[in-house]
C-alpha cells in the first residue's frame, strides 16, 4: 500500500490563489492524498472556492475555524491529518506536478524523517532560481539556529514530514512572526534523518 500524504493548506483572505494552489495537487502524479484546506476566518469568499474543490473530489476536506492566525491554523490540520507523511503548502505556493512522486516513490523513503524538494520564486511568471543551495547545507540544531535567514532558509512547502517524527510537536501559536524556523527548531532538537532530492 502506497502511503498516504497529508496536505495542509492554511487559507486567510487569499482565495484569489487558491485555485492555483489546490489545482498542483489535484495534478500530483502520487495520487494517494489527502488536503486539508484550513480557512481560519476569512472575510473573503475562501469557503465558496474550497467548497468547489470539496465537491470536485472526495480527497480535499474542509476545516471552518475562528480566525487565530497561521500557526493555529496548520495545527488544526495537522490534529485531522490521517496520512504518514504531512506536506505543508500555504495558500499562494503551487507545487510541481512529480513532487510526491519522486519524494514518496523512492526505495527507502521511509528510512528518513524528512524529505527535502528545491523550490523555485516566481515573479510576473517568470521561474527565478533559489536564493540558496539547500543540498549544500547541513541540517542540523546548530545550522538552524546560526544560519538561519543568513545562508539559508527552507520555504515550508519544501518538505515532507514523516508525520512520526513530528510526533505531539505543532507550531508555537502565540508567534506572529518566524513560526517556521521555531518549528524547524524543535524538530531538529533530535537529530534527523533527511534526503535532499533535485
Amino acid at each position: 500500500m502506497k502511503p498516504l500524504i497529508s496536505v495542509i493548506v492554511p487559507c486567510y483572505n487569499q482565495a484569489q490563489y487558491l485555485d492555483e494552489c489546490l489545482q498542483s495537487v489535484l495534478d500530483q502524479t502520487y495520487q494517494n492524498w489527502e488536503c486539508i484546506i484550513v480557512n481560519d476566518g476569512s472575510p473573503d469568499h475562501t469557503e465558496e472556492v474550497v467548497k468547489k474543490w470539496v465537491e470536485k473530489d472526495s480527497r480535499f476536506k474542509y476545516i471552518y475555524k475562528e480566525n487565530g492566525g497561521l500557526s493555529s491554523a496548520r495545527n488544526a490540520g495537522i490534529k485531522e491529518a490521517k496520512g504518514e507523511w504531512i506536506q505543508f503548502l500555504d495558500c499562494d505556493d503551487i507545487l510541481k506536478i512529480e513532487k510526491f512522486e519522486k519524494s514518496i516513490l523512492i526505495n527507502d523513503a521511509n528510512y528518513y524523517d524528512l524529505i527535502i524538494t528545491n523550490f523555485e520564486m516566481l515573479s510576473n511568471g517568470k521561474a527565478l532560481p533559489p536564493f540558496c543551495k539547500l543540498k549544500d547545507i547541513k541540517l542540523n540544531l546548530e545550522t538552524f539556529i546560526s544560519k538561519w535567514d543568513l545562508d539559508f532558509n527552507i520555504p515550508i512547502h519544501c518538505s515532507l514530514f514523516k508525520k512520526e517524527s513530528i510526533g505531539n510537536l505543532l507550531f508555537n501559536e502565540a508567534l506572529k512572526a518566524k513560526e517556521d524556523w521555531v518549528f524547524w527548531i524543535d524538530f531538529f532538537l533530535n537529530e534527523k534523518k533527511y534526503l535532499f532530492i533535485t
